[in-house]
């Protein structure tokens, strides 16, 4: 079996899983500051539109989604924690009061086994954006896998890196882009017991925190069309993924 590098190997994985059970249960999420200051409700509600979007698209037929299948995982399990994002947040936005239901729905689906269950997994999440629940009851926690929400990342960053070289008309993408970050950075705090070192936990929480906060400077750049500004928080992006790397995923360098 390939290793994971996130994940505790050999005999260490009890006592690991244990100690970051214990220390999980000491240190809360730290809360983020008010996401209004980091990113627009409306940025976070635009990315889940685009990724149910690139669901569909997986769903198409038995050969697409054999085709797609960890595609579907990755954008699952990401549009969890970005629609968690969009319940907590503290401006109101046409699917906060769907977030619950949606949260739900996508956790389901990044389990599908099959195309029979992708497919409907598909059309549920479908359905949860026109639910009404109680967005109160929801709080920052473990909502998706985090060998999933960091290969979806680099994805992403590929992608912004590619519009700011064109930053006059990538600016909404850029946007977008550094929007969902924003969620998957803090949502990955909850996380930390499945990184190699969960016992690290205030360093993950810091390296979480430090993505999350330059993701938020970028989308703030890209929101005000400012490149240089954009170019600073990109290079502040990338590093705080490069010092994270250096204590919990060694093998990326």
């Amino acid at each position: 079996m390939t290793r994971q590098p996130w994940l505790p190997t050999g005999g260490a994985v009890a006592v690991a899983i244990s100690l970051a059970v214990h220390t999980l249960w000491a240190a809360e999420v730290p809360q983020p500051p008010a996401l209004s200051a980091l990113v627009p409700a409306e940025d976070l509600v635009g990315q889940i539109e685009d990724y149910v979007e690139e669901l569909e698209g997986c769903v198409t037929d038995q050969e697409e989604y054999e085709d797609s299948a960890e595609k579907l995982t990755r954008y699952a399990d990401s549009l969890a924690v970005i629609a968690l994002a969009v319940g907590l947040h503290d401006q109101d936005s046409r699917l906060r009061r769907a977030a619950p239901a949606l949260v739900k729905a996508a956790q389901d689906l990044a389990g599908a086994k099959d195309f029979a269950a992708a497919k409907a997994g598909v059309a549920a999440v479908k359905a949860s954006l026109n639910s009404s629940g109680d967005p109160s009851t929801l709080r920052w926690h473990k909502v998706a896998r985090l060998k999933t929400l960091m290969e979806q990342v680099p994805l992403i960053n590929t992608r912004i890196k590619r519009y700011i070289r064109r930053f006059d008309k990538g600016a909404p993408e850029i946007a977008g882009g550094s929007a969902a970050i924003v969620a998957i950075s803090q949502g990955s705090m909850a996380n930390a017991d499945e990184t190699v070192s969960p016992d690290k936990i205030a360093e993950w929480f810091k390296y979480c925190a430090e993505m999350r906060d330059a993701a938020g400077a970028l989308n703030k750049a890209a929101h005000a069309k400012d490149e240089g500004a954009a170019t600073a928080a990109m290079t502040a992006l990338q590093q705080s993924c490069d010092d994270c790397h250096t204590v919990f995923h060694k093998d990326a360098l």
